[in-house]
């Protein structure tokens, strides 16, 4: 699930702000991160294989350029929507641990989104 998707879900559905016709057009497109994150798997993915590490920085910086927007549209849902939203500071670093913990986990290179920690545990 996208973050744009988890924003849209923790708001308050009855609330005014919610059934404004601002937030009816920012939450409008939410899924489309959910589409993205799951062509990114593949893509990603298919792009390593076939290319080899030769792809490993475009698929990085395209991973990291889909999260970012990803986050951003997820604060501007919560902020036309009456949700709770985070400074600017919190959401670069929102995105930093991300790829952090991508690169962590071998993900943002893969296109893969593996949880932490099933990765450390299949280590020997």
């Amino acid at each position: 699930m996208s973050y744009s998707t988890k924003a849209v879900a923790e708001l308050d559905h009855e609330s005014d702000a919610f059934k404004s016709a601002e937030c009816q057009n920012s939450r409008q497109n939410a899924g489309i991160h959910d589409n993205f994150k799951n062509i990114k798997l593949v893509a990603g993915s298919s792009l390593m294989l076939i290319a080899g590490p030769v792809m490993a920085i475009p698929v990085l910086f395209a991973n990291v350029g889909l999260n970012t927007a990803d986050h951003l549209k997820a604060n501007e849902i919560k902020s036309n929507c009456g949700g709770q939203t985070l400074s600017t500071e919190k959401v670069t670093q929102s995105i930093a641990v991300d790829t952090g913990l991508g690169l962590l986990t071998g993900s943002v290179l893969s296109g893969a989104s593996v949880p932490i920690g099933t990765t450390l545990a299949s280590k020997p």
